[in-house]
């Protein structure tokens, strides 16, 4: 894949960082450090997934459109 290394590294770090802010997160919830009831861990949850999901794809999408260099 010929992609400029700098992008790589911007796009996989945006990746893991989604990745390990929702194992974070998920942590937090299963064992309940923050003595939420049953509605909130499913809110925190739900957008914990959204937000990951979210990062996730945005760095797949950067490295997509930002990886290749520009061909005049």
């Amino acid at each position: 894949m010929a992609m400029r290394p700098a992008v790589r590294n911007r796009g996989i770090m945006l990746i893991v960082f989604s990745i390990v802010q929702w194992l974070f997160m998920r942590y937090i919830l299963a064992n309940n450090l923050f003595s939420l009831d049953t509605n909130d861990r499913i809110v925190y949850f739900c957008l914990s997934s959204i937000i990951g999901a979210f990062m996730f794809f945005v760095g797949l999408i950067y490295m997509v459109l930002k990886g290749n260099p520009e061909k005049e």
